[in-house]
């Protein structure tokens, strides 16, 4: 019985919850923009728990298929353990991907064909960013690009359109969403810069051409300097409630001017952190039960991480 249980846990950490926190807090930054009536109190969620749950599934399956890509680069630099480690098959890993992708779409595909063309765009990025022939993951613009795209632009116009409920969507109203999209693309652009720098040598290992390996440490730095500078600037355009963005984005510029004085690992680290936190607590002013899902995330995490491979993982602290 225990051993099933450990076994559960396995897979459900194969799916990198910790990481989809990031993702959590794009979606419902785009809800809580995309609705003139959202407030701070205002409990009226529609349908932004279904589309986040259907989401979460989509960027799983993307996360897990990336280990099973990046497991040699994982073991050099001695993270997610789970494939490295052969706890869990890599046939086993496949299926659990293929099922993930499967159901999100499968959601996605009830709250009308718009919703589920947004999912299928995540996918198709996912596939390109993962395998081959594109493998965007392992180029140094195509990498920045695809994350922007994914993890920002497209994350945020799914709790964007989650909040449109049976509004009509005209042409000016989809430009509007992507004007207002622009900020959270530049915003993971400069998180995902710096996550390049502490995986450098092992990806430099196995043949990746990440951003830092292709330019080094300073030239990251300064590349995430300006996409949160950007970031900064498109929050001004968001169509309802752009402080929600513009005050963290505000705060995360000091982050990223010391990472690019000093583009130091630690620097890089609290850059890929803190402002992921910051937004985070923003958006939890509208959705306050997402900050109970952040907690039992970070502390299932830690208890996982800590008894199965004596790491203490989440953390806040520069490693």
């Amino acid at each position: 019985m225990v051993s099933i249980f450990k076994k559960a846990f396995d897979i459900l950490f194969l799916l990198r919850l910790p990481l989809l926190a990031p993702v959590w807090t794009v979606l419902i930054l785009g809800w809580i923009t995309g609705s003139p009536h959202a407030r701070i109190g205002n409990f009226n969620y529609g349908t932004l728990f279904i589309n986040l749950f259907a989401f979460s599934l989509l960027v799983a399956s993307i996360y897990v298929v990336n280990q099973i890509q990046d497991i040699e680069s994982d073991r050099i630099n001695k993270k997610l353990f789970i494939l490295p480690q052969g706890i869990i098959s890599i046939p086993a890993a496949w299926t659990l991907a293929v099922i993930c992708a499967a159901a999100g779409l499968a959601i996605a595909y009830t709250q009308g064909i718009l919703m589920f063309s947004l999912f299928l765009l995540g996918f198709i990025t996912g596939v390109l960013y993962n395998l081959p022939p594109a493998s965007l993951k392992n180029r140094a613009i195509g990498g920045v690009a695809a994350n922007a795209l994914g993890h920002g632009v497209i994350t945020y116009l799914v709790g964007w359109l989650s909040a449109k409920g049976g509004q009509t969507i005209t042409a000016e109203l989809i430009t509007i969403g992507l004007i207002s999209s622009l900020a959270a693309g530049f915003a993971n652009g400069a998180v995902f810069l710096a996550t390049t720098i502490p995986d450098a040598h092992g990806d430099a290992q196995t043949g990746k051409r990440t951003f830092c390996v292709a330019y080094g440490e300073k030239a990251t730095a300064i590349a995430a300097l300006i996409m949160c500078a950007l970031a900064l600037a498109a929050s001004f355009f968001i169509e309802n409630h752009f402080w929600v963005m513009a005050v963290p984005a505000a705060l995360s510029l000091a982050v990223f001017i010391n990472f690019a004085v000093t583009a130091k690992r630690e620097s890089a680290f609290y850059s890929f952190k803190w402002p992921v936190f910051l937004l985070s607590a923003f958006v939890m002013l509208f959705v306050p039960i997402y900050g109970a899902l952040i907690l039992i995330t970070f502390t299932a995490g830690r208890i996982y991480y800590k008894r199965r491979f004596g790491i203490t993982y989440p953390t806040f602290k520069a490693k």
